[in-house]
Order: C-alpha cells, then structure tokens, then sequence
C-alpha cells in the first residue's frame, strides 16, 4: 500500500506540468461549453457540417465507416491481445492497456463535464453519450500514437518517419469520419485531438523515466 502511494506520488510529481495544462484545458473547455462563446463556435461547426453534407456520397460513406470502426473500441482490443501473444516481453501490452484505459477515462470525464448534446442528423446510429470532446479522436490519438511510439522505439529514423506519417493519416482519417458520419461537430474533434495529445505526452513520459530500460 506504501508502495503505490509513493509510486503515484512519483508519477505526478514526474508530469505535474502536463496534469496542470490537461487540467487548465479541461476547465477552459467546460467553460467554453456553458458560455456564450458557445455561440460563436457553432457558426463554425455549423459550417463543416454544411460542407460535409455537400461531399455525401456512397464511397466516401463506406471508407469512413471503415476508418469510425478502426477507432472503435474492437480494433485497439484486439491489437493489445494480438500483442500480448505475439510479443515476449508483456510490456507492450500492458503500456497499451494502461494507455488506453487512461484515454477512455479521460474522454468518459471530459464529456460529463461539458455534457454537449450531438449533432441531430447523422448517417450512422448517433451514440448516446455526449459529444465533445470526440471519444474516437481522444483515443485513438492516444493509443495509435502510443501504439507507433512502443513499435519502433528501437527502429531506424526512416522508420519511424514512415510510420509516423501513416499513423498520423490514420488517425485524421478516424478524427474525419465523425464529422463526415454526422455524430461530431468539428470542435468536438479538435478538442478530442488536443487533450489526446496531452495525455499522451503524460504516457510517454512515464514510460521514458520508468519502463524504457523494461522495452529493449
């Protein structure tokens, strides 16, 4: 019991910086949604919406149901098990897990928080929980960069690079489908992006200065 306090006494004391700008943001995003700035994003929103209706097509339908689905929760799932099997050291799976547990919880929080009602029309079933931020964006933010950061911390430059750059056409792609889909508004989704990538500077934080050695 002593163990773990002192060891989350270490770990906040390790990213108290990121916890502080995630918490600021956080409040800063609540207030947002409650005040009548409100408003003025919404012209915003309001737009993409209009612009997406007017790109509708079959196609592009079908691609961005595929992409909503890799930011489901089934993909993540099934790619910590795939490597929990595949790979030796567990550590992989288990920093993915954490990853991923601490970006759903993040993304659960935050929507209670600002409690915004989705968009009305949709070309998908719309979910029930709120809408901003974007629990899709959020995680798979989180989780798909995590997920390149663990595979090639040991890769050449080159590699990293290329992976880098699908990871990130991947992830936008998962971000636009809930725009396109009709189940977020834009804010929502820039929203998800930004606290995603600050709770993944707190994992890969974590890991550097405790579980780095543990990954070779």
């Amino acid at each position: 019991m002593c163990y773990n306090y002192s060891m989350i006494k270490k770990l906040i004391r390790e990213n108290y910086i990121y916890l502080i700008i995630i918490s600021v943001l956080i409040i800063l995003f609540t207030i947002i949604m409650r005040s009548s700035l409100l408003d003025k994003i919404i012209i915003i929103d309001n737009q993409v919406i209009d612009f997406m209706k007017l790109i509708v097509n079959k196609y592009l339908t079908f691609i961005f149901k595929i992409f909503t689905f890799i930011g489901d929760f089934y993909i993540p799932v099934f790619i910590i098990v795939c490597c929990f099997f595949l790979f030796k050291n567990k550590w992989y799976s288990v920093l993915l897990s954490c990853g991923y547990l601490f970006s759903g919880f993040m993304s659960f929080f935050c929507k209670y928080l600002s409690l915004r009602p989705r968009p009305i029309d949709a070309l998908i079933s719309i979910p029930k929980s709120y809408s901003f931020p974007s629990g899709h964006t959020l995680t798979s933010v989180v989780f798909y960069f995590l997920l390149w950061y663990l595979l090639t911390i040991n890769s050449t430059k080159k590699v990293k690079t290329m992976s880098l750059i699908v990871t990130i056409i991947c992830i936008t792609l998962i971000a636009i489908s809930r725009m396109y889909l009709g189940v977020h508004y834009f804010s929502d989704v820039v929203g998800g992006y930004i606290i995603g990538l600050f709770c993944l500077s707190i994992i890969i934080n974590i890991i550097n200065l405790n579980f780095k050695e543990k990954l070779k």
